[in-house]
């Protein structure tokens, strides 16, 4: 058993009846390769040889005694890998948009605390012979870093790899302790941790005043980013139900957008988005008078972590609605990164972590479920309007047990107070987009991912126009 770490635990702290903290996945699979078919059985039999490799799915959450300190791991003595995948009871031949439906169901409903913090479903009747994996994983497990090691760890390079490693050591469950040894665990570990609060404090207040400076900075030079974002029909208080969009963009195009003027990946997911969301929101209204506010995970991980945990930051960007001309967005959006880069690195991607370390259990839960019982996200501006992350996937063609990965589709949750999250996942051959609304705030969340669609197909159209040439004075003179 461990003690779990604080940015961990946090995730299970801000956790409400309508806000769940679970990441969900979408895996398709095209079982023409696999010999012998591909369903539960299979799926079932990859997890019971691989999950030696993926530590965190047998662990369960051991809450500390009155929220003393941060709750303990614990390897479930209880474990039972049945009780965790599924055969979805869908008849098929399954549409797509049924699939979504079926997502956005395992979506509005939590996980199990008394079991380790995970569950998937099978859905092998696809209308076009593709079989789905819904995966449901609580945040506290791990983040998108520590996720693409769980698919390094379930998927193999080739449909014919051979069986893997077993386990050098058999697994041992953990005995479940006494509430007195908890208790005394707990009290220790928490006097041992205030050994460190000065330097935390110390580092945090160094990070928050190099922000100061930099925003300052950047106000002097007019491109600062605003404190809070304005209120749209994407903000407010949420409900625990979920829809979901999946689509997909070839990622050759979005490269070659990235490019004809000189931008990032990122740069083009994020203005994309922003036309998306420009055409959602202009469709049922006037636009808001501010750019949205976008807040963007950041990987906070070396080259070299490859633990199973949350090591993650976050950066606030603008992602503006106007003009009406999407590469002037675009080149805005390049712009708005770079800034808001910079607060970012100011602040420092440590800092967070250092700060959660100290997070009280009981005060952070209480607060959580006060703000998301009475509303309150009804009554003040919004800090930002959405979460927007772009997830590095695999580079390379994918197989389990002979079945080729034919999608990856990320969903993150769906944060109080803002209505939709988009995830973007890079596989060998596309981008895929995953979004994911509560929708009694925000209805018909398909629209949002075909719009990023029809967004980035409409920056390919604009990148054909661009000369070579032209092309090397938009890099050079975005870089200086």
């Amino acid at each position: 058993m461990q003690r779990m770490a604080g940015m961990d635990a946090a995730f299970l702290y801000i956790e409400t009846p309508t806000m769940h903290m679970h990441v969900v996945g979408v895996l398709v699979l095209d079982p023409t390769g696999s010999p012998g078919g591909f369903g539960i059985d299979e799926v079932t039999q990859v997890m019971a040889d691989r999950i030696h490799l993926i530590p965190p799915l047998r662990r369960r959450v051991l809450p500390s005694p009155a929220g003393i300190d941060h709750p303990l791991w614990i390897e479930d003595p209880a474990f039972d890998l049945a009780a965790h995948i599924r055969q979805a009871a869908m008849e098929g031949p399954v549409s797509w948009a049924r699939l979504e439906q079926f997502v956005g169901e395992v979506a509005s409903r939590p996980l199990d605390r008394t079991r380790p913090l995970w569950e998937m479903w099978v859905v092998d009747a696809l209308e076009d012979g593709t079989v789905a994996l819904v995966t449901k994983l609580h945040h506290s497990l791990m983040d998108g870093g520590a996720g693409a090691n769980l698919m390094a760890s379930i998927f193999d390079l080739s449909a014919d790899a051979g069986p893997v490693e077993p386990p050098a050591e058999p697994w041992v469950p953990d005995m479940v302790p006494s509430t007195r040894h908890q208790v005394a665990s707990s009290v220790s570990s928490l006097v041992a941790r205030q050994r460190d609060v000065p330097g935390a404090l110390a580092h945090s207040f160094s990070g928050l005043a190099g922000t100061t400076r930099t925003w300052l900075s950047q106000r002097a030079a007019g491109t600062k980013t605003p404190l809070t974002a304005p209120r749209t029909r994407l903000n407010g208080a949420i409900t625990p139900r979920r829809s979901v969009s999946l689509t997909r963009v070839d990622l050759d195009t979005v490269r070659e957008v990235r490019r004809a003027f000189g931008t990032t990946i990122n740069d083009v997911v994020l203005a994309a988005s922003g036309t998306a969301l420009r055409r959602y929101l202009e469709a049922r209204g006037p636009l808001p008078a501010r750019d949205l506010i976008a807040a963007v995970p950041v990987s906070a991980r070396d080259d070299h972590d490859q633990a199973f945990r949350n090591r993650v930051s976050s950066m606030m960007v603008d992602i503006p609605l106007q003009p009406d001309d999407p590469v002037e967005r675009l080149l805005a959006v390049h712009a708005n990164s770079l800034n808001s880069k910079a607060l970012q690195l100011a602040f420092g991607t440590d800092s967070l972590q250092e700060l959660t370390g100290f997070a009280a259990p009981s005060v952070m839960t209480t607060g959580a479920r006060l703000y998301s019982r009475l509303k309150l996200a009804r009554y003040h501006p919004p800090v930002f309007n959405l979460v927007i992350s772009n997830v590095p996937g695999p580079p390379l063609d994918l197989y389990c047990a002979g079945a080729k990965v034919a999608g990856i589709f990320p969903m993150g949750p769906v944060m109080e107070g803002t209505g939709v999250n988009m995830t973007v996942l890079s596989e060998a051959h596309h981008l895929n987009v995953g979004v994911m609304a509560c929708p009694d705030l925000v209805p018909d969340v398909g629209e949002i991912g075909t719009g990023f669609v029809e967004a980035v197909d409409e920056l390919r159209v604009l990148a054909e126009r661009v000369h070579p040439r032209e092309r090397r004075v938009r890099r050079t003179g975005l870089g200086t």
